[in-house]
């Protein structure tokens, strides 16, 4: 259990100037602490960069540090990307927050990887490298169904795992908003960066079909165009929960997505089977008779999105609960 005081100082980890989910996730988790009364809250971005908080990021109060004590007192919060700094700070309680379960073989495969062969030669793995093994110091928390999936299947205890998901950007958390659809609106609404190969492969197989990319937005306008639209695309590998999953079913979208990822799981993607595809070839005219029926029987549709949007309504409630349970203040504390 984490042993949380009024001396400690809580240091979320995170890249510079990205501006994607995991990024988003930990200023979250910083604005968050704030909201909750707790104090010494501090972004630590790796690299150090000047002006390394991205302006999207300028909605959450953080603030950033640039030195720290490794200290028993102190916890460190760590994106599963950055697991090569599970060894470098021993006596600091640290936890993991599995945000991307992906990204970890990947990154750590390639720190390998791009050293040089004197570095190499001197490089031990197993002192550097975090390999699941059982740290007294080392707390995992799991922003997805699948991430706790993977964590047992690395023989991590179910009890010594947290589910901590974050929550989508506040923009789209007006539960008063009156979402007024267009029926006329047949447009698709797609992720230009995830599931490249088959969402081209369905544009190629549907002229007759308006697809438009969500690029080039900020979170305002990706509000606004969601809540214009009836239908969202989505066959990303999805490695956590994915936020723009969860934006377009807060406006009202209906989903049809794969089965990568998390989108496999009920738990993380709470949308019907029928809406949900293995991709091939074969199966392209199946998917877009799905997509047509969609766009041309919305009103029929919408309500089996209902189970998921009301979860993600209320995911900033659950976060919020989930962190004055993990940081309660040692009551035994003078």
């Amino acid at each position: 259990m984490i042993s949380y005081k009024n001396t400690s100082k809580i240091i979320i980890f995170c890249p510079p100037k990205k501006v994607t989910g995991g990024p988003e996730a930990l200023h979250q988790l910083s604005n968050k602490l704030y909201e909750l009364n707790y104090d010494n809250i501090f972004m630590y971005y790796v690299p150090q960069r000047q002006n390394a908080k991205a302006k999207n990021y300028d909605i959450y109060k953080t603030q950033e540090i640039h030195t720290f004590e490794d200290s028993p007192e102190n916890i460190l919060i760590i994106p599963e990307s950055m697991t090569f700094l599970i060894k470098k700070y021993p006596k600091s309680q640290k936890v993991i927050w599995w945000l991307s379960v992906d990204f970890y073989k990947i990154l750590m495969d390639y720190r390998i990887r791009k050293q040089s062969f004197f570095t190499k030669f001197f490089y031990k793995q197993t002192d550097k490298e975090y390999h699941f093994e059982n740290l007294p110091n080392v707390f995992q928390w799991a922003q997805s169904h699948r991430s706790s999936v993977y964590l047992k299947d690395h023989n991590i205890p179910e009890n010594k795992i947290d589910y901590v998901c974050d929550y989508i950007n506040p923009i789209f958390l007006n539960k008063n908003q009156v979402i007024n659809k267009d029926l006329s609106n047949k447009t698709i609404l797609y992720n230009p960066k995830k599931g490249k190969k088959e969402i081209s492969e369905l544009i190629k197989n549907s002229p007759e079909l308006t697809w438009i990319p969500i690029q080039n937005m900020n979170a305002h306008q990706i509000k606004d165009l969601m809540a214009k639209s009836l239908l969202y695309v989505d066959f990303g590998e999805n490695p956590g929960r994915d936020k723009m999953l969860r934006e377009s079913v807060s406006q009202d979208c209906c989903i049809i997505s794969g089965r990568n990822g998390s989108s496999a799981y009920y738990e993380d993607l709470m949308i019907p089977d029928e809406y949900k595809f293995d991709f091939s070839l074969e199966k392209i005219p199946a998917i877009l008779e799905k997509i047509k029926d969609v766009l041309d029987n919305y009103s029929s549709h919408i309500p089996y999105f209902k189970t998921y949007k009301d979860m993600v309504l209320s995911e900033e409630t659950v976060f919020s609960n989930k962190l004055n349970e993990i940081f309660r203040k040692d009551i035994y504390e003078n």
